[in-house]
């Protein structure tokens, strides 16, 4: 469907009346202007006539390759257009600019045709929407007062101007048509992420605020697009982080991942530092996503646990091995003292310090055999030699097993009870021994 707007021919009768101030000629281009509906041709082309108004913000025709709702017809002659046209630069060289003039006019038509009556008709485009585009901000000023109504998606259209914001703030809810729309708009563009709060508190005071600021919160930070200078703006109107989506990631989980190291020590205050994600990831680990050794740092000063294993069984430090971040690692080794072996190097450490301890256990009955066995005449050095032996190796497995780097993991219960027989094992090897020193040393005497 082809859109088409027809200039009427009254249109030439409207701007002379409008440019020369005569009231005469307004109202005889008023009153004999087509009716403003939209109609559907049989050829596939819908024709359109709209309210004067609009018409004073294009003031001429536009090309038929000039971007467009409408492809614009015109109903006068070549001479009404140079009329027009000789208006126009008339007044542009008189220290106008295009929205003035604009501004100007429709000043003038309003004493004959308010703004709110032809802002009231149903057109394919709105007043508000044409002005937007135009960028004539004042002239939106001038028919709000005069009592224009704008639609909601009129408001939020105008919300993205920023610089505008706080004069479009005057003329809300009071102008605004579908008020309850536009509430539920705006709700919908917080929710996901979006700087409409300030929209929604202007037409619904009552709203539930707090809610609505920790989902956009969220929504913004989880958004490939996230900002961190609008994310504090959701945190200076109430937002905390402690919300989490479908995964179990909170906003501030979401916050450290992007680096945002304000937005994190602004909201540090609120958060459970014990919260882990469904993959058992906490602060720490994203953290080490991020690779940002600043927001590592003051996680760990703040008093995140580093010990803490998410699903894959990875601390802090073993995911900041594991995927390269050398610098994360240099920086947890030499500022907090946290080293941790991988897998293969925790396994090493259990099976030697249980192989010392197996060591120990078996030296007792090889002690023993010897002991008793008539054709060894070195009993003594070597009950004695045995002995020492054992101690080094219980006391270097003891060591082993209280150094940092040892797993703190749920060993089996026949590991435990090796230890126990390791330590039996050695008390009845340094009783033997001091038996058989004694014996020696009674012999001397």
């Amino acid at each position: 469907m082809e859109n088409v707007l027809i200039w009427p021919k009254e249109y030439p009768l409207l701007i002379k009346g409008l440019a020369e101030q005569n009231g005469a000629y307004i109202l005889d281009a008023l009153e004999a202007w087509p009716a403003c509906r939209s109609t559907n041709e049989d050829d596939g082309v819908c024709t359109t006539v709209l309210p004067p108004i609009y018409y004073l913000t294009w003031l001429t025709p536009l090309e038929p390759f000039e971007e467009c709702y409408f492809q614009h017809i015109s109903e006068f002659d070549e001479s009404a257009q140079h009329y027009i046209n000789a208006m126009k630069t008339h007044f542009l060289d008189n220290d106008y600019t295009p929205e003035s003039l604009v501004l100007m006019l429709c000043q003038r038509l309003e004493k004959y045709a308010s703004a709110f009556a032809q802002s009231a008709v149903k057109t394919p485009i709105t007043l508000i929407h044409q002005l937007f585009n135009r960028r004539y901000f004042t002239v939106i000023e001038h028919v709000l007062n005069q009592g224009a109504k704008m639609s909601a998606q009129d408001v939020l259209e105008l919300w993205t101007e920023v610089d505008f914001r706080d004069r479009l703030s005057g003329f809300i809810p009071e102008t605004v048509a579908d008020l309850e729309h536009l509430t539920s708009l705006a709700a919908d563009k917080v929710a996901q992420g979006e700087d409409y709060f300030t929209l929604l508190k202007l037409v619904s005071p009552d709203v539930d605020s707090v809610a609505l600021l920790e989902q956009a919160l969220l929504a913004h930070l989880s958004h490939e697009s996230a900002k961190q200078t609008m994310a504090k703006r959701f945190i200076e109107q109430g937002a905390t982080g402690t919300l989490a989506d479908e995964n179990g990631k909170t906003a501030f989980m979401w916050a450290i991942e992007k680096g945002y190291v304000n937005v994190v020590e602004t909201i540090l205050e609120h958060q459970d530092k014990t919260r882990q994600d469904n993959k058992g990831n906490t602060a720490l680990h994203y953290a080490v996503f991020a690779q940002s050794e600043p927001l590592l740092v003051f996680l760990l000063k703040s008093g995140f646990d580093f010990r803490v294993r998410n699903n894959e069984g990875l601390s802090c430090y073993r995911l900041a091995v594991s995927i390269k971040a050398d610098n994360l690692v240099k920086c947890l080794e030499r500022d907090f003292g946290i080293k941790e072996l991988s897998p293969e190097g925790q396994f090493e450490r259990v099976k030697k310090v249980h192989l010392l301890h197996a060591i120990v256990t078996l030296l007792f009955p090889v002690q023993l055999f010897f002991f008793f066995d008539d054709s060894i005449a070195i009993k003594s050095e070597l009950t004695l030699s045995f002995t020492l032996l054992a101690i080094m190796c219980f006391f270097f497995a003891t060591s082993l097993k209280r150094c940092a780097l040892y797993p703190h993991l749920r060993h089996p219960w026949g590991l435990f009870l090796l230890r126990m027989f390791s330590l039996f094992s050695l008390i009845a090897q340094v009783g033997l021994a001091s038996i058989v020193a004694l014996a020696t040393l009674s012999e001397l005497v």
